[in-house]
């Protein structure tokens, strides 16, 4: 399941910045799923489909001039908050298989600037249900019998269960690898943290390791380096951010491929997003 959590993070935050324009993104594409004779088709070993239901709790999002991550803690000295949740022990939960995001909190204009840095700040724990159909009719069922109504096995016979996937390591050691640094998306590059709430330093090393995960992980950061800054002006009236699961959001696993046998499980996969930009009509 490594690689489900790495794709998670990798696209956490794939986000672009665009007056009247919109761009979503992902890093580090799993494949979609196959409706052939092989789910997983090619040399893919997983693939991605869209769930019936996607749940994430979102604690805060912001713009920053400098990179909020270059030290050892998120520092937010450099940027101006846009969302912050009303429950910031549970954050603003929402199923973005719905569409349109109305997080409960607190939204703010960003201060007028140019901003390179965007971040957002998660729930490492990812809830989903999903099922996907072949063109033969077979459909793959995601169970919900990991251990503690985490997401298992998949079956054919169903039905799918809601279920948790919660992401406290990157790498496949056994030491703590709470960093995911540099992944290439088309408007610039994306890094993903592990992160604890109640200090928000990064978790990385052996002695942030228990059971061969990293500890004490209760958030997920993910910060953007643009290529093309965002330019907040005086004409902004507004800006939205939406979430997009289509075609992503979970996934199936196979221990070979081409193979149409998801031996290895399933569980969720990235979803992507991006914020709308709106500019006052010039007069």
């Amino acid at each position: 399941m490594i690689n489900l959590l790495k794709i998670i993070c990798l696209s956490i935050i794939s986000i672009s910045f665009f007056s009247y324009k919109v761009l979503a993104v992902s890093a580090e594409d799993s494949g979609e799923c196959s409706t052939g004779a092989n789910v997983f088709a090619g040399s893919n070993t997983a693939c991605r489909f869209t769930p019936q239901l996607y749940k994430s709790s979102v604690f805060e999002m912001g713009l920053c001039t400098v990179n909020p991550m270059a030290g050892a803690s998120l520092d937010r000295s450099t940027c101006t908050t846009v969302f912050t949740a009303t429950d910031q022990t549970n954050g603003s939960e929402h199923d973005f298989a719905l569409g349109d995001v109305n997080l409960v909190g607190t939204s703010t204009s960003p201060a007028i600037g140019t901003y390179q840095f965007p971040y957002i700040i998660l729930s490492n724990d990812f809830s989903i249900k999903g099922q996907f159909t072949k063109a033969d009719n077979t459909t793959f069922y995601i169970n919900n019998d990991g251990g503690s109504g985490s997401c298992g096995t998949v079956d054919t016979t169903g039905p799918a269960e809601e279920c948790t996937s919660t992401l406290n390591q990157f790498g496949q050691t056994n030491v703590c690898d709470g960093e995911y640094i540099g992944a290439v998306v088309s408007v610039g590059t994306l890094d993903g943290y592990l992160m604890q709430n109640s200090t928000l330093d990064k978790r990385d090393g052996a002695s942030d390791t228990a059971s061969n995960v990293c500890s004490n992980v209760d958030r997920l950061v993910g910060v953007m380096n643009l290529t093309t800054p965002v330019v907040i002006t005086p004409s902004t009236i507004g800006f939205k951010f939406t979430f997009n699961v289509t075609g992503y959001g979970a996934q199936l696993f196979s221990s070979t491929a081409p193979s149409n046998t998801a031996d290895g499980g399933g569980g969720s996969g990235p979803f992507s997003g991006f914020f709308t930009v709106t500019e006052a009509p010039q007069q």
